[in-house]
C-alpha cells in the first residue's frame, strides 16, 4: 500500500510537472509585437494634420502624405515569462522535440481568438484529466481551481483580445474621432 502512495503521489507530481510545462510554452503564442504608422499632411490653412487611420485623409491631400512608423508603447521588452518560454522552447528544439502547432479555425471569431479558444481548451483537457486520473485530492482541487481560473480568464482575453468586441470598439472611437477632427478642421473660423 505504501507503494501504491507513492505512485499516486508521483503521477500527480508528473501531471503538475506536465500542465506547467504546456502552460509556459502554450502562453508564448499570444505575445504579439506590432507598430503604428501615422500619417502626416499640411491642410490648406498650413496646419499640420495627424492620423493614424488614412482612409480619412482627403483625396485632395493623399499625394503629399508623410508616413511615419512608430513603435507602438504598449509593447515592453519581454519580460521574465517570456524569457523562460523561449528557453524551453530552444531547449526542447535542442532535443529533437518540436511543439505541435494546432488551432481551432472558429468561424466569426479573429485568429487572437481562434487562438485563446485552442489554448483555453486544451488547457481544460489536461485539467479535467488530472482531475479524474489522480487519486489525491490536493491535484483535484487544484485542477479543478485552475479550471474555473481558465473558464473566467478565456472570455475575457477573447474580448480584449485583436479583433475582440473591445478592439472593434476602440476603432470606432478612434474613427469617430478622427471624424470629429476633421470636421473641426473644416470649418470656418
Amino acid at each position: 500500500m505504501n507503494n501504491n502512495n507513492k505512485l499516486q503521489r508521483y503521477q500527480g507530481f508528473v501531471l503538475l510537472w506536465l500542465m506547467a510545462c504546456a502552460m509556459v510554452v502554450g502562453l508564448g503564442s499570444f505575445t504579439e509585437v506590432c507598430a503604428v504608422t501615422i500619417y502626416t499632411y499640411i491642410d490648406d490653412q498650413g496646419n499640420p494634420v495627424y492620423t493614424n487611420a488614412p482612409e480619412t485623409i482627403p483625396e485632395k491631400y493623399r499625394a503629399k502624405v508623410k508616413t511615419h512608423e512608430q513603435p507602438n508603447p504598449v509593447v515592453q521588452t519581454p519580460s521574465a515569462l517570456q524569457s523562460v518560454q523561449q528557453t524551453v522552447k530552444e531547449q526542447a528544439k535542442n532535443f529533437g522535440f518540436m511543439a505541435p502547432s494546432f488551432l481551432i479555425g472558429t468561424e466569426g471569431l479573429s485568429p487572437a481568438q481562434s487562438n485563446i479558444l485552442t489554448y483555453a481548451g486544451a488547457a481544460a483537457v489536461v485539467l479535467l484529466l488530472m482531475m479524474y486520473i489522480s487519486k489525491s485530492q490536493l491535484v483535484r482541487m487544484s485542477g479543478f481551481c485552475l479550471l474555473i481560473v481558465v473558464g473566467i480568464g478565456a472570455p475575457v482575453l477573447m474580448y480584449v483580445s485583436d479583433g475582440g468586441p473591445m478592439d472593434t470598439m476602440k476603432k470606432k472611437a478612434v474613427a469617430t474621432g478622427q471624424a470629429q477632427l476633421d470636421h473641426l478642421q473644416q470649418a470656418p473660423r
